[in-house]
C-alpha cells in the first residue's frame, strides 16, 4: 500500500511505478473521469487557445517523425545497402529523389533543423502548423512543445495509429474501447507523462484493399473518440496508390456516431481526376485535404500542383470552398529547405500566387488557409453515447 502521507518528491516513483504494473485500473480511472469540455477552442501543444490566434495553418505535417520500419534492414545489395545506411549529404539529393533509399531520409529528428524550418515558414506568413505523427512513428510531445516556444509558431500535435504494418505487435488483443481510451487520453489528459495533449485525432493510417480488422477497430475508436472530445479527425487515405474506401471508412465513423463534418480525408490530391467520386464525399459533409503539395513533380506522380489547383477551381465553382484543406506532409528529409526541398511553406510561398493568377481571391484564399482550419481545429462540444 502507498503511504499517503510521504513526501511527494518520493510518492512519484512509487505512484509511477504502481501505474505502469496496474494500466487496468489506470484504464477504469479514467474512464470514470468527466471529459473536459473544450468547445470554443483549439488544443495546441501548450493548451488550449483561442482559434482566433491561429493564422495561416497548414492542416497536415510532421515536424518529427521516423519511418524506419523496425523489420526493415534495406536493400540486399550491397553497393545499394551502403548508401541506404549513409547520413543524408548534398551530394546523395540527386539519387534519393530518383528513388533510391536512405534510411536517414526517414528521419525527421533535429531540434535546431526544425526551430529554422518552421521560422522560415512563419516568414512566409504561417502561424500554426499541424502535426500528425501518430502513435509508433516517433510522436514528440515535448520537442513539439520546445519547438513552438522557440518559434512562436502554434503546433496541434496527433494521436491514433498510422497504417497496419505501423500497428503495435499486440493489436489483435486490444478491443475498440481499448483504443478509445488511450485516444481520449492522449486528448483529455496528455501523451505519456508529459501531460501535452493531443489537439487533432489522427493521422488515422488506412491502407484498405480490404481494410484489415484492426483498421476497422482503429477507425471505429477514432471515430468514438472524436465524439468523446469534441477532437475533429484526420485521414491517411490511399487515393494516391488508386485505392478508394472512403465510403467504407465513413460508413464505419457513422456507426460510431461520428460527426463527419468533424472528418478530415487525406491524401485527396488524386481524387481531382476523379471528380464524382470526390462530390460524392463532399456531399456527406467531410474536409477533403490537398496535402501532397510540395512533392517533386516526378513522371511517376500522375497528379500535380497544377492539377490540384485546377480541380480546386472547380469545387470552388460548385460552392465547395468551406470543405477543402492544404498542405505539404513534409514527412522526409529531401522536403525540407535545408535539403533543398519546398519545406512547409510551398503553399504560402508559391501555391497561393498560383491560385491567385487563376483567379482565386484574397478572401478565398483566407477562407482556405485560415478560415477552414481553424473552423476543423475548433473542438466542438463532446457528445455522449447513444
Amino acid at each position: 500500500m502507498i503511504n499517503i502521507h510521504a513526501p511527494k518528491i518520493l510518492l512519484f516513483p512509487f505512484i509511477f511505478s504502481w501505474i505502469l504494473a496496474n494500466p487496468s485500473a489506470l484504464r477504469a480511472q479514467e474512464s470514470s473521469q468527466p471529459v473536459p469540455n473544450l468547445a470554443g477552442k483549439v488544443l495546441t501543444v501548450n493548451g488550449p487557445t483561442d482559434p482566433s490566434f491561429l493564422g495561416a495553418t497548414m492542416m497536415h505535417e510532421h515536424i518529427f517523425i521516423n519511418q524506419n520500419h523496425p523489420s526493415v534492414s534495406g536493400p540486399r545489395e550491397a553497393s545499394r545497402l551502403g548508401f541506404y545506411l549513409k547520413p543524408l549529404t548534398m551530394d546523395m539529393l540527386g539519387r534519393v529523389i530518383m528513388g533510391y533509399s536512405n534510411r536517414d531520409n526517414l528521419i525527421l529528428g533535429d531540434e535546431e533543423t526544425a526551430i529554422r524550418e518552421l521560422k522560415d515558414y512563419q516568414k512566409q506568413g504561417g502561424g500554426t502548423l499541424v502535426d500528425v505523427t501518430s502513435i509508433g512513428l516517433g510522436r514528440d510531445a515535448r520537442a513539439l512543445q520546445r519547438v513552438s516556444n522557440a518559434t512562436g509558431v502554434h503546433i496541434v500535435m496527433g494521436a491514433s495509429w498510422y497504417t497496419k504494418s505501423w500497428h503495435p505487435d499486440d493489436m489483435d488483443q486490444h478491443s475498440v474501447d481499448d483504443l478509445t481510451r488511450e485516444i481520449v487520453r492522449d486528448v483529455t489528459i496528455g501523451v505519456g507523462i508529459s501531460g501535452i495533449r493531443s489537439g487533432i485525432i489522427g493521422e488515422v493510417g488506412t491502407i484498405g484493399a480490404p481494410l484489415t480488422p484492426n483498421e476497422i477497430k482503429v477507425i471505429q475508436a477514432s471515430g468514438r473518440a472524436s465524439r468523446i472530445t469534441g477532437a475533429a479527425i484526420s485521414f491517411h487515405t490511399a487515393s494516391y496508390a488508386g485505392i478508394n474506401d472512403q465510403h467504407r471508412i465513413l460508413d464505419l465513423l457513422e456507426s460510431e456516431g461520428a460527426d463527419l463534418g468533424r472528418v478530415i480525408l487525406g491524401h485527396s490530391d488524386n481524387l481531382v481526376k476523379d471528380m464524382p467520386l470526390l462530390k460524392s464525399l463532399l456531399s456527406r459533409g467531410v474536409y477533403v485535404e490537398f496535402d501532397l503539395l510540395g512533392e517533386f513533380p516526378m513522371l511517376s506522380k500522375p497528379v500535380t500542383a497544377a492539377h490540384v489547383g485546377e480541380g480546386l477551381l472547380e469545387l470552388i465553382q460548385l460552392g465547395y470552398l468551406d470543405r477543402v484543406l492544404l498542405s505539404q506532409d513534409v514527412d522526409r528529409k529531401i522536403m525540407l529547405k535545408a535539403y533543398g526541398g519546398m519545406g512547409y511553406s510551398f503553399v504560402l510561398e508559391q501555391f497561393v500566387p498560383y491560385l491567385k493568377r487563376k483567379g482565386i481571391t484574397d478572401t478565398q484564399i483566407q477562407t482556405l488557409v485560415r478560415e477552414n482550419p481553424r473552423r476543423v481545429l475548433t473542438f466542438v462540444a463532446p457528445r455522449p453515447k447513444r
